[in-house]
């Protein structure tokens, strides 16, 4: 890491870690797409069918399945810590929502990504927590749950490459 820290860079990294986190589990990626886990290439539905922002296709030929992630800044809580906000958005056709085994896809699917992250230390100071489960419907024929989760991280980091300003009394 360097000895500079960009504000923000939650932004970035927490999205990376929550598609890396998804997609390394298998149920997460049979439930999105079954010929992924047979290729071994969960990584093609990353910008197809897993997105790192918020995504409602226009219109599909077919039923599928979409995670869509987002992070935003919930609070700053002061000059040291502030509140990640951590979104991901869970839907499908309702074609697809009954299992073959029972119960609901997206509840399946939001089921394994809690407990994937839930708890995480990688984002953020101490642990990822779950905030809320909420349902939601993004467009006809779609149903699907929104997770929340709250982190809590750095405000400001301190640049040691940053001098100290001129008309500040030295020593």
């Amino acid at each position: 890491m360097s000895d500079i820290m960009v504000g923000l860079d939650e932004l970035f990294d927490y999205k990376n870690q929550l598609i890396k986190d998804m997609l390394s589990n298998e149920t997460v990626v049979r439930l999105l797409d079954n010929s992924c886990v047979s290729k071994g290439n969960p990584k093609d539905l990353v910008y197809k069918q897993v997105f790192p922002y918020e995504y409602v296709p226009d219109v599909t030929e077919h039923g599928q399945t979409f995670i869509c992630c987002e992070v935003d800044i919930k609070d700053v809580i002061d000059k040291t810590f502030l509140t990640p906000a951590i979104y991901i958005w869970v839907f499908t056709h309702k074609s697809l929502l009954r299992l073959d085994e029972g119960g609901v896809r997206v509840d399946k699917i939001s089921s394994e990504i809690t407990k994937e992250i839930n708890g995480s230390r990688l984002y953020g100071q101490g642990e990822l927590e779950i905030y809320s489960a909420k349902r939601f419907s993004p467009i006809t024929d779609y149903q699907g749950r929104i997770l929340t989760f709250y982190a809590r991280d750095f405000n400001r980091l301190y640049s040691q490459k940053k001098g100290v300003p001129a008309n500040r009394k030295s020593g």
